[in-house]
């Protein structure tokens, strides 16, 4: 009976442990979307003006802009191409490192 509670106890705590490690992913992977979508906003800027007044193509440009720089910056994201996102996790990692050295 024991090691059944054992088993259950560490089976909770390994869950725990992993969906924070998720969220943590996640996170890094959001905050580099967040970089990549102001970063291809910055470099497309020059690249639309021509069509930037208020008649139906400059608005139209602007929404075809808007999902480039969306499609864009979401790929560059999940690949992790920018290297954002590995920084954020490589903090978090030695931050937990740390406290974990600090605690024994």
């Amino acid at each position: 009976m024991k090691v059944e509670n054992f088993l259950n106890i560490a089976q909770r705590q390994v869950g725990q442990n992993r969906s924070e490690d998720i969220k943590k992913e996640q996170a890094a992977t959001d905050f580099e979307e967040i970089f990549a979508r102001h970063l291809v906003n910055e470099l497309t800027k020059d690249s639309f003006k021509m069509a930037d007044n208020e008649t139906g193509m400059g608005k139209s440009n602007s929404l075809y802009r808007e999902f480039i720089t969306d499609a864009l910056a979401s790929e560059l994201a999940e690949q992790r191409k920018l290297g954002m996102g590995d920084l954020v996790s490589k903090y978090w990692n030695n931050s937990s490192q740390q406290n974990k050295e600090q605690q024994t």
